[in-house]
């Protein structure tokens, strides 16, 4: 995609000049994009149905590992019967899944790519705890603040810990995506054994 031009185009003025209105803005639509997207997905799939298809397939999954641990042959035979069932149901959650997510992925594809980079910039926020590759580390900032001969920087880190526009999008997601899943009735229980 990158090779095809479709690189972000970071400002080097953004809108939010402050990191602070920056960190906010940059989370407050990354909190509307997650709400839009849980809504997306209540209209577009069947909740109820997905749910009862996943407790279905995470009894049949503890079940069948039950009956491995166990080397019970006849029990595990017996619900290797039930496998293609299970599969197709699986394969249906996915389908439904599916949905929502190509629909959204067009309008977010524009916003990243035109949009976000031209008012934020590629620094919106700073964080005393680093986490790798979503932060300037020091050596991100040594690299970063030497001057390329038309007078600039090289890149956007000035200080260790400052964080990617697409770093804390990707933080205030991971923050908020459970909350705005209870509230819109969306959430799914676990697929875990």
């Amino acid at each position: 995609m990158l090779q095809l031009g479709f690189s972000p185009k970071y400002t080097t003025h953004p809108f939010f000049s402050d990191t602070f209105t920056a960190m906010i803005v940059a989370a407050l639509i990354a909190i509307a994009l997650n709400f839009a997207f849980s809504l997306l997905r209540k209209k577009t799939t069947d909740i109820e149905k997905m749910g009862a298809i996943m407790k279905e397939t995470n009894d049949w999954r503890k079940k069948y590992m039950a009956a491995v641990k166990k080397q019970d042959k006849s029990q595990i035979e017996e619900l290797k019967k039930k496998q293609a069932y299970v599969n197709k149901m699986n394969m249906e959650i996915q389908q439904q899944q599916m949905k929502p997510m190509l629909i959204y992925m067009i309008p977010s594809f524009i916003l990243w790519i035109s949009v976000f980079p031209a008012v934020f910039g590629q620094i919106v926020a700073i964080s005393p705890v680093t986490i790798p590759w979503i932060m300037c580390s020091a050596d991100n900032v040594k690299n970063d603040t030497q001057i390329t001969d038309s007078g600039a920087h090289k890149g956007p880190c000035t200080i260790p810990g400052q964080v990617y526009l697409w770093g804390w999008f990707l933080i205030v997601n991971f923050s908020f995506s459970g909350i705005i899943s209870k509230v819109t009735k969306t959430s799914l229980p676990s697929m875990g054994i």
